[in-house]
């Protein structure tokens, strides 16, 4: 997550300098949905995660456009943790018990 961004700051502008780091797989500078202006934080999605932690150690309290921006790496939400399997693999099939109505 990189926070501080100047509003001015596009996606395109951020995969370029964040790309030295390392294959950008996404970046989404985070809009509000009214007005669609810039809520001064983005998203950047790395490859791999040596590439984030390299991005992270030489991004963070640099200038960009005119601020000090703060880079770290990004906390699941709530929402987020139902998104994913608990599990690999096939359902388990499961057996009826003795106690169970049929």
């Amino acid at each position: 997550m990189v926070r501080n961004l100047s509003y001015s700051t596009d996606e395109s502008c951020l995969e370029k300098i964040f790309s030295n780091f390392g294959h950008v797989a996404e970046v989404k500078i985070v809009k509000d949905e009214v007005t669609k202006r810039s809520k001064g934080y983005a998203f950047i999605q790395y490859t791999s995660q040596e590439n984030a932690m390299l991005a992270l150690d030489s991004m963070d309290h640099k200038y960009l456009d005119g601020r000090v921006i703060s880079v770290e790496l990004a906390k699941p939400t709530k929402k987020d943790f139902g998104r994913y399997p608990k599990s690999c693999g096939p359902p388990v099939e499961r057996l009826p018990s003795e106690n169970e109505v049929p």
